[in-house]
């Protein structure tokens, strides 16, 4: 089982993170054994997120096509504690409205914990802070984005119980558009409404 290694972070106040090579694996893999009645959401970054949040990733191979060093928007990087901070928020928001929507009740007393992890993120437009160090950027550069996530049910013996993993990301620019994280909210939206029935009772 693939374990989360970043430390957790609340929605509130968190330092942020950088990116690996978009994961095109599109399939939702999970290996929960039971449905759950109730449960604690908890949403982290990943360490490499935490550090994209203000630099380029350490691996030169997952930079993109960037042009130069200040190039965050084409180097997959500098996207900004404010953006990163708001996509852990709509993730806890929209797993726990799934959740709910299921029949699983979000308890911050249950027994059991729902940890997911935003193992990657690609905006469709540059963030503010991109656009900040690269004046040639503007709300009209476009890229085709999406997002990964790892999570684990984490039963009351502090026991892993089940994982799950997901990816999504949109395949060319001729559909991007819309706010600057579209295609990565899509992801987020798509993969709240997998996770949320894979816990639920029949």
């Amino acid at each position: 089982m693939k374990k989360l290694i970043a430390p957790m972070l609340l929605i509130a106040g968190m330092a942020l993170s950088a990116p690996a090579e978009a994961k095109n694996r599109q399939s939702f893999e999970n290996t929960f054994a039971l449905p759950l009645e109730s449960v604690r959401v908890e949403v982290i970054l990943s360490e490499d997120m935490m550090w994209r949040a203000n630099n380029l990733p350490k691996e030169r191979r997952d930079r993109g096509s960037y042009r130069n060093s200040r190039d965050g928007f084409g180097g997959n990087g500098f996207y900004g504690d404010r953006d990163l901070d708001r996509l852990v928020e709509r993730l806890e928001d929209r797993m726990i409205r799934r959740l709910e929507k299921e029949g699983v009740v979000v308890d911050q007393n249950s027994p059991n914990v729902l940890r997911i992890m935003l193992d990657d993120a690609r905006p469709t437009h540059p963030t503010f802070e991109q656009m900040s160090k690269s004046p040639s950027l503007s709300r009209q550069s476009v890229s085709a984005g999406g997002a990964s996530f790892i999570g684990e049910i984490i039963a009351n013996n502090g026991e892993a119980q089940g994982d799950i993993s997901y990816a999504w990301y949109e395949s060319g620019i001729c559909n991007a558009g819309g706010s600057t994280w579209s295609d990565s909210h899509r992801a987020i939206d798509r993969f709240a409404k997998k996770t949320a029935k894979s816990l639920a009772f029949d």
